[in-house]
């Protein structure tokens, strides 16, 4: 197909999505050997990529029953799916653990559901992961964390609760915890961080003498920046740690990266309408929108680029443009230009880093969905996700 002309778009370059492909697969080969890629699929879960990280031999990371169906339809066996998250569906559970998948317990309700299935089935031997939640304040001072009051998942090793989990299965006599989920989130993302919760699954092992089968990192990793760290040195470090005592020859490593792997490939590609002068101050009208980008309305800094029509070296300078979305929503503002070339309609601006979240996270307000073209690595375009149009909107709608 030709060079989609409609904007707006996401773009996702595969030949940028197999460099951190490539970069993740070995760092973890050259650091452990025995390891598991786990993509987040709640991250992205165009059915395009899904589909193609599974052929790159991914497994699919999920934490809701609807997105444990959509791995399942779009190819991932069951033995390929790991189940994590605070809320899960009991009949996907047993279903789930009874084929094999990897599922990392995370809620008080679950420790129950587990008694219940030791007895139904008596003479199935089962094995579960447990998710960690533990003191990163305490651990890492310094860090900035995702919320003040620290992490709200898994089981509480400071009061005692991942303790009386670890217990209640062991009373199973056919339940076994062969796992520890260690996913853990902050925004400065830093090595030592990772350094640090994989020094706390070596300090549990110990401490409950667990003999783990596999010791899951989780994800929240940087990723498509040249100037943060990447995968080498998270696993570099990662890797250190659990060695102190464990082995790739019992313990498989598992990584569930989502944003650090595809920020890199993605674009948002948007297009100038207008611009307003309204009293002395530019306002630029661009047919994306802070709705694509950051509809919790959280962010104030937006990785991006140019593309003039017309040589931006002689155009006059704007002291300031405020660029803005498509919508009538005062606070569709992204982002303020100072001192550099007016722009025009026509101009495009093209958003980086665009992959992570922000599909998932469009909402249906004003505008539907954009179209997401994959530029494969022969530079040849294919529509992933045509836009959505109001035939698409009204499907399983009803009016009296």
């Amino acid at each position: 197909m030709k060079e989609p002309l409609q904007t707006p778009f996401f773009r996702i370059r595969e030949k940028d999505l197999l460099y951190d492909i490539s970069l993740l697969r070995d760092s973890l080969a050259e650091n452990w050997g025995n390891a598991l890629m786990g993509y987040s699929v709640k991250t992205n879960s165009l059915p395009w990529l899904l589909k193609y990280l599974r052929e790159q031999g991914f497994y699919a990371e999920v934490v809701s029953a609807a997105e444990y169906d959509l791995a399942r339809r779009l190819g991932y066996p069951a033995n390929r799916i790991i189940y994590n998250g605070p809320i899960k569906d009991k009949t996907i559970f047993q279903a789930a653990l009874l084929a094999g998948s990897y599922i990392n317990l995370d809620s008080g309700y679950e420790l129950e559901w587990m008694e219940y299935l030791s007895t139904l089935h008596p003479d199935v031997r089962f094995g579960v992961g447990l998710r960690v939640n533990c003191d990163l304040a305490k651990l890492c001072p310094g860090e900035v964390l995702a919320s003040e009051e620290g992490g709200r998942f898994g089981y509480c090793y400071e009061n005692g609760v991942l303790e009386a989990a670890i217990r209640r299965l062991r009373a199973l006599p056919n339940v076994t915890v062969t796992g520890l989920h260690l996913h853990s989130s902050t925004q400065s993302r830093t090595v030592q961080v990772f350094g640090a919760l994989a020094r706390m699954a070596v300090q549990i092992a110990r401490e409950y003498d667990l003999s783990l089968s596999y010791v899951d990192m989780g994800g929240g990793y940087f990723g498509g920046r040249d100037d943060m760290p990447d995968y080498r040195d998270y696993f570099r470090e990662i890797c250190r740690e659990l060695s102190a005592h464990f082995s790739p020859r019992k313990t498989a490593l598992i990584a569930e990266p989502g944003v650090s792997l595809i920020s890199r490939a993605t674009t948002f590609e948007t297009t100038v309408l207008d611009v307003k002068d309204i009293r002395g101050r530019k306002f630029v009208v661009t047919d994306g929108s802070r709705t694509n980008l950051n509809p919790l309305v959280t962010r104030h800094v937006y990785p991006h680029h140019m593309e003039y029509i017309s040589d931006a070296a002689v155009r006059k300078r704007e002291a300031s443009q405020w660029v803005c979305g498509a919508t009538c929503m005062e606070y569709d503002r992204l982002f303020e230009i100072r001192d550099d070339a007016a722009l025009i309609p026509g101009d495009k601006i093209i958003y980086d880093t665009a992959g992570g979240y922000t599909m998932c996270l469009n909402p249906l307000f004003i505008n539907y969905f954009p179209a997401v073209y994959v530029e494969h690595q022969d530079g040849s375009l294919f529509t992933a996700r045509s836009p959505w149009t109001n035939k698409e909107f009204l499907q399983l709608c009803y009016t009296e």
